[in-house]
């Protein structure tokens, strides 16, 4: 009874957890659009720190420059072109060693799809990849989308202990008591 009632309990806590990040990442994408704000201090009513939260930035886009690219991979594994048909080639019925003899204009280059997988996951956050020398190449433009509200939350040394506290002292039922509620009143009429 006792795992069963802890377990139904936590995930009562845990939904209403989960609803306020929702309701909370509104707020924050608010912070971060219109003051810039990265992260918060996470205090108590009486000013004791818990932790801090950190407010993300929007989603990363990137615009790969595949001539960069290409450029990179000529240098450093050229191997690993293969030649292709064009796309106005791929409609011709004409096989690729015909086109390849009798109308090479129709051929491509093409980087060997397993290492552009390989080489697009070695740009770095800010859009570089490092050839073979090491020499860092611009090869994408980054930017980040419009903050979510995202966030993740730091405890401080000692926060479980804080929180504990305040929570018994019932310094923390205002803010959060409608989160437990109904883990307290099952656990009551179980």
């Amino acid at each position: 009874m006792r795992v069963a009632a802890a377990k139904l309990l936590s995930e009562i806590v845990s939904e209403g957890y989960e609803r306020l990040r929702k309701e909370a990442e509104p707020v924050f994408a608010d912070l971060r659009i219109n003051t810039d704000a990265k992260s918060l201090a996470v205090k108590l009513p009486d000013g004791t720190e818990l932790g801090s939260i950190a407010i993300y930035d929007g989603p990363p886009k990137t615009q790969v420059n595949m001539k960069t690219i290409a450029g990179i991979v000529a240098n450093d594994a050229p191997e690993e072109f293969v030649e292709a048909l064009t796309d106005e080639a791929l409609t011709d019925e004409n096989l690729l060693a015909y086109v390849r003899d009798q109308m090479p204009h129709l051929i491509k280059l093409k980087i060997r799809d397993d290492y552009l997988k390989k080489t697009l996951k070695r740009i770095d956050a800010n859009g570089y990849l490092k050839d073979a020398a090491g020499t860092r190449i611009k090869v994408a433009e980054v930017t980040r989308g419009e903050p979510t509200g995202k966030f993740a939350f730091t405890a401080g040394p000692g926060a479980q202990e804080l929180a504990w506290k305040a929570w018994q002292d019932e310094t923390l039922q205002p803010i959060i008591g409608d989160l437990l509620k109904p883990a307290i009143e099952a656990g009551e009429s179980a």
